[in-house]
């Protein structure tokens, strides 16, 4: 397929587009050009002008009144087949908005992208202590809990090979992981169906992490929660047993 050649602003605005719509499904609620514009560090004129056309196409709703945009079920219509036939035995992003309310934490969802797990969403914390996580977050796949949960369902052999490609890219030798200790990690992942990270990734922040159900014909996906430390162990039990609930077979 030929694809024409687009200029940068074109790209940054399809860029910006996409991750107007991603903050709104982290947010989870309306919002003004300023919110937007600050939380996404975009300058406030393109963020309106960015918006207005949205709002154009019917993609936002607009209140004169608060002066707040709102995704419209247009956006919702455009992926509902895409998260149908992946996860065909329930909805998933209701079992997300239900892990949140009953956690108060943040709650992710990611699956593999190369050498990394890239968060495709993100339920954002209510609880005053809070994990901050946007979607399409990029983390490394052999030290987030979500990417070790993503490797412990591949075969052995494979989890090598990833292994020797991830340590050559990665420029700092304190971040590199030995096969000993990624197949360690492994055992433990198969053996407790969980893996909780401890600040590996994010200092002072972890994630307990869980696979979602296999969709023959559909990338691996894992699912986790993440909060500061100190209340991820706290609640770490309660978590689990939460997680357990939504995602394993009854």
């Amino acid at each position: 397929m030929k694809v024409s050649k687009r200029s940068d602003s074109v790209v940054k605005s399809a860029k910006r587009v996409l991750e107007i719509f991603e903050y709104f499904a982290g947010r989870q609620a309306p919002a003004t050009v300023m919110e937007v514009s600050r939380e996404l560090g975009y300058p406030q004129s393109s963020t309106s002008a960015l918006m207005e056309s949205l709002l154009s196409l019917g993609y936002l709703s607009y209140d004169r009144y608060s002066r707040q945009f709102n995704p419209t079920l247009r956006i919702a219509f455009l992926g509902n087949w895409v998260h149908d036939n992946t996860y065909s035995d329930g909805n998933l992003l209701r079992t997300m908005i239900g892990l949140q309310q009953r956690t108060g934490d943040t709650v992710i969802l990611g699956l593999q992208n190369d050498l990394h797990v890239q968060y495709i969403q993100s339920i954002q914390a209510i609880s005053p202590l809070r994990l901050h996580v946007r979607a399409g977050t990029l983390r490394p796949l052999a030290r987030a809990a979500l990417g070790k949960m993503l490797l412990s369902s591949k075969p052995d052999a494979e989890i090598r090979a990833l292994l020797i490609r991830i340590n050559a890219a990665e420029p700092a030798p304190a971040n590199r992981i030995t096969l000993a200790e990624l197949m360690e990690d492994m055992r433990r992942c198969r053996k407790d169906r969980y893996f909780m990270s401890d600040g590996s990734v994010t200092p002072g922040a972890g994630v307990i992490a869980m696979l979602v159900p296999e969709t023959p014909g559909h990338p691996r996906m894992a699912l986790g929660i993440g909060a500061p430390m100190p209340h991820l162990r706290a609640k770490k039990k309660e978590t689990i047993a939460l997680l357990r609930e939504a995602l394993e077979p009854r």
